[in-house]
């Protein structure tokens, strides 16, 4: 860790921050308008941007289309009606693709090239995402820092270096003009699905040694950490059986912490002075640590809800904050 003096203009700086968008269209367009709402010149997300699954538009002939997605099947039988399906789709944070049979069939047959169609459309999808960010915020003179979560491949963090405005704070240290400084890490602790960024907790322990010798003043310091800290109440979630189905007792969900100890130490080690998290979509909330604000925004993606918090900073602190919900 570097200690040493920042430049403290004492300007008021407000933050969106927002988690677990999980590729929900509606729910990214939600953010950037939220942040001219609310006047934030700085917007945050917290990881998990990618969504689960992509949704196959069938052509079934003659210019009529279906497609089946949380057990309905809409019909389209004009091209207005077609983008409202893929509308649909995306808003749910699943990726609509128009096939005809035969593709569909070739598709389902290729494993490979079936990840590899829906890796790409992950990227387009986030593509699409910064270039509107730059285009809404870069008027406004407000910055996004837009980072992946456990759920999310490599190949997001090389989207999101293309656009010269979009800054991801995952492993890396930027200083705002106000004094205040953002780290970043994308990665969790170990997940039942085997997640593409889950690591063992001496891992993720070591890349936050890493990232606290990135820091000059813990006090005026924004740690975006996708996983929340173990036992802290911000990463209570359903306990699963090893078929990954949500154990109950006598009628009740089981619940259970899932967050970090190498986080937890980390934050009661380097007392920064905000840490943002999202990964536990069912407990949104704050707790302090120490002199350590953490909040997780929670998330409602498949709904199309925003859930996103609003910080206000000033004289070097947390001025005050509040959980959203749109």
């Amino acid at each position: 860790m570097k200690f040493g003096k920042s430049s403290q203009s004492g300007k008021p700086v407000r933050i969106l921050y927002g988690s677990d968008f999980h590729g929900s269209d509606v729910v990214f367009r939600k953010f950037l308008s939220a942040s001219m709402q609310y006047k934030a010149n700085i917007l945050i997300v917290g990881g998990d941007v990618t969504g689960k699954a992509m949704v196959p538009v069938i052509h079934q002939g003659h210019g009529r289309y279906t497609g089946s997605w949380f057990g309905k099947e809409e019909t389209a039988t004009t091209p207005q009606e077609l983008d409202k399906i893929k509308k649909n789709i995306s808003n749910v944070g699943f990726y609509p693709i128009v096939l005809e049979k035969e593709e569909a069939e070739e598709l389902e047959n290729q494993p490979d090239k079936m990840a590899h169609r829906f890796e790409d459309e992950m990227c387009q999808r986030v593509q699409e995402w910064m270039t509107l960010a730059e285009e809404k915020l870069l008027p406004l003179n407000s910055t996004l820092y837009f980072m992946a979560g456990n759920d999310d491949f490599a190949s997001i963090d090389e989207v999101v270096s293309q656009f010269q405005h979009i800054r991801n704070p995952d492993m890396a240290h930027f200083e705002l003009e106000e004094g205040y400084e953002i780290v970043g890490c994308s990665n969790a602790n170990m997940t039942p699905w085997l997640c593409a960024r889950d690591i063992e907790e001496d891992q993720l322990a070591s890349k936050l040694d890493t990232l606290a010798g990135m820091i000059h003043n813990p006090e005026h310091t924004i740690a975006v950490l996708h996983v929340p800290p173990f036992s802290s109440g911000l990463d209570t979630c359903p306990d699963l059986d090893k078929n990954l189905k949500i154990i109950t007792e006598g009628g009740q969900v089981v619940m259970k912490s899932a967050g970090s100890t190498a986080v937890k130490a980390w934050i009661e080690k380097v007392q920064p002075m905000l840490t943002l998290h999202g990964h536990i979509h069912e407990s949104p909330g704050h707790v302090r640590i120490g002199h350590t604000l953490a909040i997780n925004a929670g998330s409602e993606y498949a709904e199309g809800i925003l859930k996103a918090a609003i910080i206000n900073l000033e004289n070097g602190k947390v001025k005050g904050h509040l959980l959203i919900s749109g």
